[in-house]
């Protein structure tokens, strides 16, 4: 008959760990115990800790199960998301970053939700929205003004119309619309405009071109607007560019000629 000493093993020492003290011993005898600190991506398996003793047992077994597992945050089931399988999976990792929607009747506390080790933040992630909350003057956006003078205070389902500057495009398709709306204190919707492209002599001269129809010193195109040009006197093409270009959003691109 023979004896087996008992011992607990300490496996898997190198995923997610970053120190062991007694540093490099893997066989312990019940009794003895071993401090595991896991590094910043992960955690102790079972448990939201990042360091910890364990004890091996009298039996072979350790008290707790020293692994470290990496970070992930849980689908937020309890936080008022909607289509929340559409945005979140299980296996999203520490710092991942994911945008989302409320349900009905809850407001958005972030643009984005952030993975951290205490789950997704912000906390809540949707809050839910008071009847009498009111809304203050519209936003200022870039590039537009409202149409009426805005008031110190707006009642949930009030709009602004906005209008943008001279020479801009207002952005009329999905999802953008030309109001701004009060709901449960917060403005919701977008606007958008659209800039022109602008032509001056200097960038003509370089590209060795001029303008087809007139001799300004500068023009300007609205957004989906066009500019016909002309090589100037003497010159060609180089490149195989159309001369009638077209505006999209500030960006047009311009023929060459030498």
């Amino acid at each position: 008959m023979s004896c087996t000493e008992i011992t607990c093993e300490l496996q898997a020492t190198t995923v997610g760990v970053k120190k062991i003290r007694p540093q490099g011993k893997i066989i312990f005898r019940p009794g003895e115990v071993v401090e595991i600190t896991c590094s910043e991506q992960a955690w102790l398996y079972g448990q939201k800790e990042t360091s910890k003793l364990f004890k091996c047992q009298d039996n072979g077994q350790w008290d707790n199960e020293p692994l470290c597992k990496e970070i992930r945050c849980n689908v937020p089931r309890d936080q008022h998301v909607s289509r929340l399988q559409q945005y979140f999976r299980e296996d999203m990792k520490l710092r991942a970053k994911q945008y989302y929607d409320c349900e009905s009747g809850y407001r958005k506390m972030a643009e984005e939700a952030t993975c951290t080790r205490d789950g997704w933040t912000p906390k809540p992630l949707c809050a839910e929205m008071t009847v009498s909350a009111k809304c203050g003057p519209p936003p200022q956006l870039n590039n537009a003004d409202t149409i009426d003078m805005p008031k110190k205070e707006y009642d949930t389902g009030e709009r602004v119309e906005y209008i943008c500057f001279s020479k801009y495009t207002l952005n009329l398709q999905h999802p953008f619309t030309k109001y701004l709306t009060c709901q449960q204190g917060e403005w919701r919707g977008s606007v958008k405009c659209l800039e022109p492209c602008t032509v001056t002599k200097e960038i003509m001269d370089e590209k060795g071109i001029d303008l087809a129809y007139a001799n300004d010193q500068k023009m300007f195109a609205p957004h989906n607007d066009h500019i016909t040009f002309m090589c100037q006197r003497g010159k060609f093409q180089r490149i195989d560019i159309a001369l009638r270009q077209k505006c999209n959003d500030g960006m047009m691109t311009l023929p060459e000629c030498v």
